[in-house]
């Protein structure tokens, strides 16, 4: 029969088991998780087990610890590479460290928020947590009814602060997005980073277009359809310890319809495509998971590359709009290395001839927004005189002859926050500005829409209609705020487009973005 005694400042209840044999003990309800209070509570508890067995109503579960189930579970996935390596680097770095010794049935359900909220403290970010959190209930999820009977890391619907919950709902939603003025300006910025005229392209089409990253950096010659206006959207470049081929996310193909404007400009990049440095299968990769085969690059023609025909990667991408958006080099919170943020310092000056020695003299300094300059000066201190900064690189400008000194101009922020991915939140949002249909916007950003509204939509030639309108509405307007700042550019694509309004052929239109992002786009 079944006994309970104290353990500690626990009570635990052993009962016999089928075999005759007593089970190891329980210090809890295994069906609530809640500790046994009393002795009686859990000598009952034990009894009714008891009588469940003789029933046939309980079988005893295996026992096993998390780290043995955890990668079990983790090799018996079918998912994408670049999602197993996600929940790897979860698993190495947060949840095997504390869990890997216990065993599962040990595990309770007050466990899981101090585990939770020590990531935290810890200093990762709030995401990172809930991340590995959710991560840990899809592990103890797959683990029932073999090894639990109910999932302890489960959240308690209802449990903790509503305000809490309220201002992480609102900070989840919350993504800073660009006007097409905006976009235009930090596109160009961008391009003046990068050294690279044809990036202005690539932010223009992810915001024209609505594509994810790793759909824009997969662009080929021939998905640019542009006898039909269209641009085939049948794969993805995702960057993984190298660069693989894959279907878009979640099988999201689709042909999309191209803005007027943006047609003839994708024709001619796509005519001068180059071909990326990759090799295919390196030896230096190590291998990935996953349950689909790994179709490394092997080198192929992109729309948008690197000057040095490699691809973007996502830091080097985020570290190009972070300033450009912002205005400022970010802080570099690195221990051995840390860096202050700096503003983005940029040289004006139109130069002429290099001379065969010495450097160019200046004939103008009418070059806005200016080409940054790569070694860029602290703040200045108010009251305090300031001395531009010498050495590691930096040159001493003031000893330079005047007709050679450049006229140096910091970059002020036009969207601070924004990033490749908002560009994509900015076109949904102009879609719904402009009013346009559901069915239109759904298969345009590559989602799926599962309602009866859904599955009975389909897209008319209306709606392509009044999408072209609003596109081209979304242009002109870019491309007069942007003849308002400065009526020329550095970027031969945009300098193009300004010389319609120097020479007064440029259309006239009344913007579509409503009122209140027109007074956001001036007050940037």
């Amino acid at each position: 029969m079944a006994y309970a005694e104290r353990r500690g400042d626990k009570i635990r209840v052993r009962w016999k088991q089928a075999n005759g044999k007593y089970n190891g003990g329980v210090t809890y309800n295994e069906e609530t998780g809640e500790d046994f209070t009393t002795l009686e509570e859990a000598k009952a508890y034990g009894e009714l087990q008891e009588k469940r067995i003789q029933l046939g109503l309980r079988r005893d579960r295996e026992r096993i610890k998390f780290g043995e189930w955890a990668w079990t579970w983790y090799t018996g996935l079918e998912l994408e590479p670049s999602t197993m390596a996600t929940y790897r680097s979860m698993l190495q770095g947060h949840l095997l460290p504390e869990w890997a010794d216990t065993w599962l049935d040990d595990m309770k359900d007050t466990d899981f928020d101090p585990w939770e909220r020590g990531i935290v403290r810890a200093g990762y970010a709030p995401r990172t947590a809930q991340d590995a959190r959710r991560l840990m209930g899809n592990i103890l999820g797959d683990a029932i009814p073999r090894y639990l009977d109910r999932n302890p890391a489960a959240r308690k619907r209802g449990k903790g602060k509503k305000g809490i919950r309220r201002i992480q709902a609102y900070q989840r939603a919350t993504k800073v997005w660009p006007s097409p003025g905006e976009v235009l300006v930090i596109a160009e910025r961008a391009a003046l980073l990068a050294g690279d005229p044809d990036l202005l392209l690539a932010a223009i089409t992810k915001a024209w277009t609505g594509l994810r990253w790793s759909e824009l950096m997969a662009l080929s010659p021939d998905q640019v359809l542009a006898d039909d206006a269209l641009l085939d959207i049948n794969r993805k470049l995702y960057e993984l310890r190298g660069f693989y081929i894959g279907w878009p996310k979640d099988g999201s193909v689709r042909q999309i319809d191209l803005p007027a404007f943006l047609v003839p400009l994708l024709k001619e990049l796509a005519g001068r495509a180059r071909k990326c440095t990759c090799r295919g299968r390196d030896e230096d990769l190590p291998p990935v998971d996953g349950g689909e085969e790994v179709t490394w690059c092997p080198g192929a023609r992109y729309l948008f590359l690197t000057p040095e025909r490699t691809h973007y990667g996502r830091g080097e991408a985020s570290a190009i709009m972070r300033p450009a958006a912002d205005g400022v080099y970010p802080e570099r919170k690195d221990k051995r290395w840390p860096r202050p943020a700096r503003p983005v310092l940029a040289d004006v000056a139109v130069y002429g001839p290099r001379p065969a020695r010495g450097r160019p003299e200046v004939v103008a300094a009418n070059a806005w927004p200016g080409v940054p300059v790569h070694v860029p000066w602290p703040y200045a201190v108010a009251d305090e005189p300031f001395v531009p900064p010498r050495g590691r690189g930096r040159p001493d400008y003031a000893a330079w002859p005047d007709r050679e000194q450049p006229h140096l101009v910091t970059w002020l922020p036009i969207r601070p926050g924004l990033t490749w991915h908002g560009l994509r939140h900015g076109h949904q949002t102009w879609m719904d500005d402009a009013g346009l249909r559901k069915a239109f916007k759904t298969h345009r950003m590559g989602h799926e829409d599962s309602t009866m509204s859904g599955r009975y939509g389909h897209i008319t030639a209306g709606m392509q209609r009044a999408f072209q309108e609003a596109s081209e509405t979304w242009w002109e307007s870019a491309i007069a705020e942007r003849f308002q700042l400065w009526p020329t550019s550095q970027i031969p694509i945009l300098d193009a487009e300004l010389a319609r309004w120097r020479d007064g052929t440029a259309s006239q239109v009344v913007t579509a973005i409503g009122p209140r992002n027109r007074a956001r786009s001036r007050s940037a």
